[in-house]
């Protein structure tokens, strides 16, 4: 709240800053299934969600495809 006092504005505060300069994807319904189908805990699919949110389709697809990979090996 002190950070607000000071600047005034809450999109001055540097943190709020980061966060909207940061480009945000939606999960399509390919993402998400493909995410669904991960045989992960809940927890860890949050966290890959979070990761995936910053990447292009192409590399969410890559990602995940990837994950699938290592998953289905071990």
């Amino acid at each position: 709240m002190k950070n607000l006092e000071e600047n005034g504005d809450i999109e001055d505060i540097p943190e709020i800053k980061k966060y909207f300069s940061r480009i945000y994807t939606i999960l399509s319904k390919e993402i998400r299934d493909k995410l669904r189908d991960l045989n992960v805990s809940k927890e860890k699919k949050k966290t890959i969600k979070k990761e995936l949110a910053f990447l292009s389709k192409e590399k969410q697809i890559e990602y995940l495809d990837e994950l699938i990979h290592l998953n289905n090996n071990s």
